[in-house]
């Protein structure tokens, strides 16, 4: 499971379990030199493009809120989006109004434009993020996945109620690569949903369905025209 402060986590599980042996050990203290003393084992995290890439796959939002509050070494959630959103400007000249670092705060604000300007500046750049985007393949009308198509679809999916987009870069086998963000929405209908039924709201499993085959068909259709 990703902490945010994995030496403090370590430490008071450590603690736990040798009380349970019966053995006392006096609350963690944080040292900024490492005391003497032999290694008795070891555990390396998988390299950051792995996180992210099974973050991405999983749609693990306490993984995306971990990494950004490291990234930005910022004390606090609302601070850490910001300077976030200040390097997204700074990096790719793009207006970003971030509230989070998972996407699930309803008060960010991204263009469908400005994600489709970033995904592309980021390949041109080689920075990475085309890599580790999962191949959610090409659909037919009815939202199906067509097996065996030869046009690779590298994107990342967002699902919240009656909220669904798809952001990503649509590859043939040659020729012409495009990228492409869809971001669709009801903010009445969803700011209309109760708190207790936030959980599986009447009509969010149709809506969200409808969603994606619209997604699906945009995404066909570009293939077909532009690539």
């Amino acid at each position: 499971m990703p902490v945010r402060d994995p030496g403090a986590y370590v430490a008071e599980v450590f603690r736990t379990l040798a009380r349970a042996q019966g053995i006392a050990l006096a609350p963690p203290e944080r040292t900024g030199a490492r005391p003497d003393g032999r290694e008795l084992g070891r555990v390396e995290s998988e390299p950051l493009p792995e996180v992210l890439r099974d973050m991405l796959r999983f749609s693990t939002n306490l993984t995306a809120e971990c990494v950004g509050l490291t990234a930005s070494g910022a004390a606090g959630l609302s601070a850490s989006a910001s300077a976030m959103s200040e390097w997204v400007q700074g990096a790719f000249g793009v207006s970003f109004d971030l509230q989070d670092h998972s996407g699930l705060g309803g008060a960010s604000r991204v263009t469908a434009a400005g994600m489709a300007r970033v995904l592309g500046q980021a390949e041109r750049e080689r920075r990475g993020l085309k890599p580790i985007l999962r191949d959610v393949g090409m659909r037919d009308d009815k939202g199906a996945a067509i097996e065996g198509h030869p046009v690779k679809v590298l994107a990342k999916s967002g699902t919240l109620n009656f909220v669904s987009g798809l952001a990503g870069h649509i590859s043939p086998p040659s020729g012409r690569e495009l990228v492409f963000a869809i971001f669709s929405g009801d903010p009445e209908r969803r700011d209309a949903v109760p708190v207790a039924l936030r959980e599986d709201p009447e009509g969010v499993t149709a809506w969200t369905k409808r969603a994606r085959r619209l997604q699906g068909q945009l995404v066909s259709r570009w293939a077909e025209a532009y690539v």
